[in-house]
């Protein structure tokens, strides 16, 4: 038995020296010489060159939702106003059919849901003052009973 363990630890410091005598030479860092980094493209530029030029081919399509996003010519003026808070909620799905309710009662103003983390809310109307705003309020009153004005920014309404 220690002739078999002897033999293969022989062998194996054998192999170990013969796998160390390799002509490959190790470096830590490769010199310049050995650098894969091209010249300085920076400096070989021709400044005299005649610029080039890029046109870009896009739908029109991009230009309309972009200036729709931004709230361009589509969007109405905003100021200073009061909104009445039908319902505040952490799950949007009362907040949608409180909506609905709501718009059934058909009073024709506009409706709105805000989401400010982690509630929603039902906010109805563009009141210029606090006064109209406690008018509207007491109209849904039977319906609506726990209500109350939040001091928002609202639309300017349309002109006829």
């Amino acid at each position: 038995m220690k002739k078999i363990l002897l033999i293969t630890f022989s062998l194996v410091i054998a192999l170990a020296s013969f796998a160390q005598e390799s002509d490959i030479e190790w470096k830590l860092f490769p010199s310049k010489a050995d650098s894969l980094m091209a010249k300085d493209t920076v400096k070989t530029l021709d400044r005299a060159a005649v610029p080039g030029k890029v046109s870009i081919n896009k739908d029109e399509r991009i230009d309309r939702v972009s200036k729709d996003l931004a709230g361009g010519a589509s969007q109405r003026p905003i100021v200073k106003g009061y909104r009445i808070q039908i319902i505040s909620s952490s799950t949007k799905a009362t907040v949608d059919s409180e909506r609905g309710r709501f718009m059934s009662h058909n009073t024709g103003e506009s409706s709105y849901t805000d989401y400010k983390a982690p509630n929603f809310k039902l906010l109805v109307g563009n009141f210029r003052t606090k006064l109209d705003a406690q008018r509207f309020q007491q109209q849904i009153s039977d319906v609506f009973p726990n209500t109350i004005i939040i001091a928002d920014e609202i639309e300017l309404p349309k002109l006829d």
